[in-house]
């Protein structure tokens, strides 16, 4: 039993002698571990942007913000390495709950939460924001037109009318006192008639500047402006004064002249006194195979002038050939008959009904429409072939009787 205790001592002197070694030992191995560690995961810090949530937007009420949250705020994050690689931007954001503030000015404070370990925050930019929350009213305000522009030589405009006459505006009330009127801008430059349209109303100062955040309601309004033409003025439409016919198988299809209208002036009983309607010199149009166009003078009325300087109108006239048909008869023309083969062909004549231009109609030659019977490749025996029509450019077979013609083909005679 004594050399146990002695043995048992000795092992606990041992114990205590070297306990200090041991731990130096677990320390340096620690610090070797923690070495390895960090030189493959080295901790960094960054700077990461936390994006700025605004909670209670929907709960405002009759309230409305007047200014902006920063967008986002800048966070430096410290941390292993790779442990930023995995980061989200869900893991970083700063909720802002805007729930329950009244009217008036509210310093919040930017917090931003970390979901994302083992990172953490150090630090954040900026730490605060300044809310401005106004009151939101509504107004109503009548619609001003604003007319740009110059009637017609010889017009007026009238007195707008506007409808609906009134609009309804909605903004914070720092806005609203910004607000002298509201308007629309219309164009009546070089309207003869009555002007209608729809304008978008928009909010001015009194300076006339635009106002921004303001919700107009409707901002669409329909305006009319009534034109009205002076006394000693008068508006005429021009008539073509023309003469002749043209070319047998041509037709006039279509007039034009530019301007359609003029406007003369001159005293209250002389423009009063002319006719509805001024007429332009006289236009030959006596053969004509094409169109026409050239200037042509007006016949003013005795007091009147015109208010334009140009004393002449453009006047076209368009000519073109009479649409028609014709049928003419031809003799069917083999082709691609094969050596030593002949061909008998039933019908020997086809009538072919044309259609075109009437005087090209006319014109045609017996060379100019062709009945062409293909038998390339074909056998000895009997065939129905269905033939091809010739025709000059502009002219086409509308029908051929019959459509298909008979060839018999069958070995030639020889000579005797």
């Amino acid at each position: 039993m004594p050399l146990v205790i002695r043995g048992q001592n000795s092992l606990m002197r041992w114990f205590v002698n070297n306990v200090g070694l041991m731990l130096l030992a677990l320390m340096f191995a620690f610090a070797a571990w923690l070495l390895s560690t960090l030189q493959d995961d080295p901790i960094v810090e960054q700077a990461v942007p936390a994006r700025v949530n605004p909670v209670g937007l929907d709960q405002l009420g009759d309230r409305v913000l007047v200014n902006a949250l920063p967008q986002v705020v800048t966070a430096t994050l410290r941390g292993p390495q790779k442990a930023f690689q995995a980061l989200r931007a869900a893991d970083l954001t700063v909720n802002v709950d805007i729930n329950g503030l009244d009217a008036g000015a509210h310093v919040i404070t930017l917090t931003p939460i970390l979901s994302r370990s083992p990172l953490r925050i150090e630090s954040w930019y900026p730490m605060t924001a300044t809310l401005l929350i106004d009151r939101l009213v509504r107004v109503q305000m009548p619609v001003r037109v604003s007319v740009v522009g110059s009637p017609a030589l010889g017009f007026r405009a009238g007195t707008p009318a506007v409808f609906p006459q009134q609009v309804v505006l909605t903004a914070s009330q720092q806005i609203i006192t910004r607000v002298a009127g509201v308007n629309v801008t219309v164009s009546v430059d070089g309207a003869r008639s009555s002007v209608q349209q729809d304008a978008r109303v928009y909010a001015r100062t009194a300076e006339g500047d635009l106002v921004s955040g303001v919700t107009i309601a409707p901002d669409l309004v329909t305006v009319r402006i009534p034109m009205e033409q002076l006394s000693n003025y008068r508006d005429l439409p021009v008539v073509v004064k023309w003469r002749g016919q043209p070319a047998e198988g041509y037709a006039v299809t279509d007039i034009s002249v530019d301007p359609p209208i003029v406007t003369v002036f001159g005293p209250v009983d002389a423009v009063q006194a002319t006719k509805g309607y001024i007429e332009t010199m006289s236009v030959s149009i006596a053969n004509a195979r094409s169109d026409i166009d050239e200037a042509v003078g007006l016949n003013v009325p005795a007091g009147v002038s015109l208010v334009t300087e140009a004393q002449t109108v453009r006047v076209r006239i368009r000519v073109q050939p009479l649409p028609g048909s014709r049928t003419v008869t031809r003799e069917p023309e083999l082709e691609g008959l094969g050596e030593g083969l002949a061909s008998d062909i039933s019908p020997d004549t086809v009538d072919i009904v044309l259609n075109g231009p009437l005087p090209s109609l006319n014109d045609l030659t017996r060379e100019d429409v062709r009945v062409i019977v293909d038998v390339s490749g074909l056998s000895e025996g009997i065939h129905q072939i269905t033939p091809r029509i010739m025709t000059p450019e502009g002219i086409t077979a509308q029908s051929v009787l019959p459509a298909t013609i008979q060839v018999e083909i069958k070995p030639a005679q020889k000579a005797p």
